[in-house]
């Protein structure tokens, strides 16, 4: 029995995460020109790796 093909998951507009963390656009792009959140680069468009994400989020408010 083969076992299927996993996609990789999806990637995050800046958008996305700044709703999920109830902040601002700005604030996010702030985040990304300060090098804390790495980004991915699509044509003209740049996208978050959720697992880039998760560790931006617990590096940043771990106690």
């Amino acid at each position: 029995m083969t076992k299927p093909h996993s996609q990789p998951p999806a990637l995050l507009t800046i958008p996305q995460i700044a709703e999920r963390l109830q902040v601002s656009s700005k604030t996010i792009r702030r985040w990304i020109a300060a090098g804390d959140l790495p980004t991915v680069r699509l044509g003209r468009q740049l996208r978050v790796q959720p697992q880039d994400l998760d560790l931006f989020l617990r590096q940043r408010w771990t106690c």
